[in-house]
């Protein structure tokens, strides 16, 4: 009996599959119909607004999450289960002994010096000037230090409100959750960064082996790897996703990379190891994104359609490289399947919640613009030469061609759902693909092209010169340049980071001499009592409301009452532009405590001296 067969069976073949796909169109067919009754039914359901609407939408959405979570880790456990012991049935019948992991990494850094520094520098520009008062990461740092570091096993309600407690149709429940386990272990941001300097150096990784997977032999050498290297690390998007650890990308990148190397070395070796981590992978990869289900599952639907239309009839001579074409295809089955999984899910996780919430969609309000970078022309050149090879029989389709097409419907997904802007965060995994394709052709026309007796150092110094190129074009032709998206990131940090430093040394001060400490900051900015400003000694925190044109205690003192400022009382500007605090500032003198720099976002503390009538 083949291993596919051995595969198969452990899912309980073609039969377990009808019978999850039957399973799963029945709980959809219910949800729809929940769906469709609520429509019709809403004067019978409290308010979504009121205390009891809220109740029920939160009961809901915590039991079918908690459902839902206990059926995904009996899966992930039981996909793990089979690939642990596949992989021990695997080398218990070869003789073939893999190398030892210190060993590989002392010989990449050996034959990868300039990557290696490149490397380097770049974690350590991650790493420097990273704080945790940066704009997006203040909402889940309140969360983690609440329990003063003694409840590391805790469930974070921050990770949690994001992603499983949405009610605008998105849907992406395993976002974050990476940083939510991390979270465990530890909370220090410079550890968070570490920690993606360690996902980003995976992904260049992973991809110089699937690429040496494609071929008979692996040709991704030197010049290959400082390519890769080059082009994923110098772009705004990569820039934007990996100096902060907000961005649910980076994950999506590092579990597509482990997808495709599994898939890859299935259809090579048709093993049962790699057939259950292909299968894992795709089951955790689906869920990290709304658009992600379109990386994992185009690209074996794509060979399943292949296979179909019989493209490779004349080619046999090839099927060492996708096996699968000539034989059956139950890994594309249950990849396949997956869409279902997804559609099921969303219906009872995202879009009854939603319905019921009534609060629109989260893209409402996009942009839906469409902006190209030369990548993405490289991409579709690259990919369109090999479709014209392809149509024309002087090439095969493989692995390679099935992920372009997933990374078109990934790009135009997005310009259909949000905008597609090639420099964005949102357009990484895109990028990916694109570099990919990048040293693909790097390897064709230079590795083992008309001049492949090139000497090494030679090819370092053209992909060297190559990489210059396509990022110069980069940033002289993008309005968001990586230069200036790493420049801007740092630049806030700093300011907030230094400003808030300030204030708290300020309101030291003012305390140690006897006065009061009265804080006034306006309403809209990111920091407030429960993210932060807590921690400086102040008497009380007063926000200016503008619409109202009111000051309320927020915190300390006399909370939740109205408040007129007086003499003596601090007014800050921490995070935002200083327009901010100029209606605080009308009939008030102030003297000037401090200013972090003369531009308009800066941040500002003023001491009000008096009152004008």
């Amino acid at each position: 009996m083949s291993d596919q067969s051995n595969a198969v069976e452990g899912l309980g073949g073609d039969t377990a599959l009808k019978r999850l796909l039957i399973a799963l169109c029945s709980i959809s067919t219910l949800g729809m119909g929940c769906w469709v009754w609520l429509q019709h039914n809403r004067p019978l359901l409290p308010l979504p607004d009121s205390k009891a609407g809220r109740a029920l939408l939160r009961q809901y959405q915590g039991l079918t999450h908690d459902i839902w979570l206990i059926f995904l880790l009996l899966a992930v456990g039981y996909l793990i289960n089979r690939v642990y012991v596949s992989r021990q049935r695997e080398a218990h019948k070869s003789d073939h002994t893999s190398p030892r992991r210190v060993e590989s990494c002392l010989q990449f850094l050996h034959n990868n010096p300039v990557t290696t520094v490149l490397l380097i520098a770049y974690t350590v520009a991650m790493i420097s000037g990273t704080t945790y008062l940066y704009k997006d990461m203040l909402g889940w740092y309140p969360d983690l230090v609440k329990g003063y570091f003694l409840d590391h096993f805790s469930v974070r309600e921050s990770f949690i409100e994001a992603t499983m407690r949405r009610t605008d149709y998105r849907f992406f429940p395993l976002a974050h959750q990476d940083l939510h386990i991390l979270s465990w272990f530890s909370i220090h941001i410079k550890t968070w960064m570490l920690f993606s300097a360690a996902e980003l150096i995976g992904i260049i990784l992973l991809s110089v082996k699937f690429l040496n997977n494609l071929g008979k032999q692996p040709w991704a050498r030197a010049s290959t790897v400082l390519l890769i290297t080059s082009l994923l690390l110098i772009h705004p998007s990569t820039g934007t996703a990996f100096f902060q650890v907000i961005y649910c990308e980076r994950l999506l990148c590092l579990v597509f990379m482990l997808y495709i190397n599994a898939y890859l070395l299935h259809l090579k070796t048709r093993s049962n190891s790699t057939f259950y981590a292909t299968l894992l992978w795709a089951l955790i990869g689906i869920y990290i994104k709304d658009i992600a289900i379109l990386l994992f599952i185009i690209p074996p639907a794509s060979i399943w359609a292949a296979n179909t239309i019989n493209i490779r009839r004349k080619a046999r001579h090839f099927s060492h490289y996708l096996p699968s074409f000539n034989r059956g295809q139950p890994l594309e089955h249950w990849l396949c399947s997956l869409s279902i999984v997804f559609i099921t899910s969303y219906i009872i996780l995202a879009l009854i919640p939603s319905s019921y919430a009534s609060e629109g969609a989260y893209n409402a309000n996009a942009a839906f613009n469409i902006v190209f970078d030369l990548r993405f022309y490289l991409f579709a050149l690259i990919s369109t030469v090999r479709a014209i090879g392809i149509a024309k029989k002087k090439t095969h389709f493989h692995l390679l061609d099935a992920i372009n097409i997933s990374g078109f419907a990934y790009a135009f997904a997005l310009a259909a759902t949000y905008e597609l802007n090639t420099s964005s965060y949102l357009a990484l995994p895109f990028q990916l693909i694109a570099t990919i394709n990048i040293a693909w052709a790097w390897i064709a026309i230079v590795e083992k092209g008309s001049n492949q007796n090139i000497r090494e150092r030679k090819k370092i110094i053209g992909a060297a010169l190559a990489s210059a190129i396509v990022i110069g074009v980069d940033h002289g032709t993008a309005k968001n340049t990586f230069i200036n998206n790493i420049s801007e990131q740092k630049f806030e940090q700093s300011y907030v980071q230094l400003t808030y430093e300030k204030l708290d040394e300020v309101s030291r001060t003012i305390r140690e001499s006897g006065d009061n400490v009265n804080i006034i900051i306006n309403t809209n900015s990111r920091l407030s009592a429960h993210r932060h400003l807590n921690r400086i000694p102040y008497t009380s925190l007063i926000e200016y409301m503008p619409n109202k044109e009111q000051f309320i205690v927020k915190d300390g003192a006399h909370k939740r009452s109205n408040y007129t400022p007086k003499v003596g009382d601090l007014i800050a500007n921490l995070d935002k532009t200083i327009s901010l605090i100029e209606p605080i500032l009308k009939n008030l003198e102030t003297d000037l405590i401090y200013q972090h720099n003369p531009s308009e976002r800066t941040g500002v503390i003023r001491r009000i001296t008096a009152i004008r009538q």
